[in-house]
């Protein structure tokens, strides 16, 4: 069996022949995901209510809805998609990928703005900018589907049974644009302290481990679709590995690089808040504004 054979096998729903396989590569990662939030709900609940954050709160939320979307199309995926759970399949995906991209999109805005706007008013900006964006990002990839036809989340063995078709450059050139943009952007954020713009992003490593992580699956992405647009097989393997990272690793590397230490360290939270609360009571004017490392 080729080697695209096998990798067509792991991410086309039509195409699962090697069902165990197939349902623990899927299914796994999500399954795993919504254990961990479950297993941790309480105390980052508790942290939430104590902290009153409404940016980590929001995340926390779209990070759960994200999970849930995800381990629902991966059940839907499982059980192969027929013609008549088309819709539904392509629903699924939809809503997926608006919530993976505005959460992707959201953590690159919010921390370009840097910190001279308050919480509330950076996390609405936000928002209002990332949720333009994977409205625009959906609305593209639903005319594609129903308008176009191109099927962009149904692999080779479509219903018309042919591989050309998922070898078009219409369906290719759409994920190589999406991820050229955002190569091209955390591409721009790895040579940012390099610039005299060093100072708009956290200097914490961990942020820059996010950046490139995705920088690189975002490069294999475009790799792959560009093999595959030119008619080369073996994207198949390039594309697939990519794509199988990203849906599996991206909500759990969101969570351990920006609310794990939010939730864990309790610590600091504790440090901070009496901090905030001497400074209101004037202790600290003596101290000529004195500052908390």
């Amino acid at each position: 069996m080729p080697a695209h054979s096998v990798c067509l096998a792991l991410v086309d729903p039509h195409t699962n022949t090697t069902t165990v396989v197939y349902d623990l590569v899927t299914g796994l990662p999500a399954a795993l995901l919504l254990a961990f939030l479950a297993w941790r709900a309480r105390p980052s609940l508790q942290k939430l209510r104590r902290s009153q954050s409404q940016i980590m709160a929001t995340y926390y939320g779209f990070l759960w809805v994200v999970a849930v979307l995800g381990a629902l199309r991966c059940a839907v995926q499982m059980a192969e998609v027929h013609a008549s759970h088309v819709t539904l399949f392509n629903s699924l995906w939809l809503l997926t990928r608006f919530g993976l991209v505005l959460l992707e999109v959201s953590v690159v805005v919010f921390l370009l703005q840097g910190y001279i706007t308050s919480g509330r008013e950076a996390l609405l900006r936000t928002l209002a900018i990332s949720g333009a964006y994977a409205a625009f990002e959906t609305l593209l990839a639903v005319l594609y589907i129903y308008g176009f036809h191109v099927p962009l989340f149904l692999y080779a063995g479509s219903d018309d049974g042919g591989q050309d078709l998922d070898m078009r450059w219409s369906k290719w050139g759409f994920w190589l644009v999406h991820n050229l943009l955002f190569l091209s952007v955390y591409g721009g954020i790895l040579v940012l302290p390099y610039t005299s713009w060093r100072d708009r992003l956290p200097a914490k490593p961990s942020f820059y481990r996010y950046v490139l992580v995705l920088f690189v699956l975002n490069a294999v992405a475009a790799i792959g679709a560009l093999q595959l647009g030119f008619g080369y097989s073996s994207g198949y393997c390039v594309y697939g590995a990519a794509s199988w990272c990203y849906y599996a690793i991206f909500p759990l590397l969101l969570y351990m690089t920006f609310l794990a230490e939010f939730f864990l360290d309790d610590s600091l939270s504790m440090d901070l808040m009496y901090y905030s609360e001497m400074k209101d009571a004037g202790y600290l004017d003596d101290m000529g504004g004195a500052e908390m490392y």
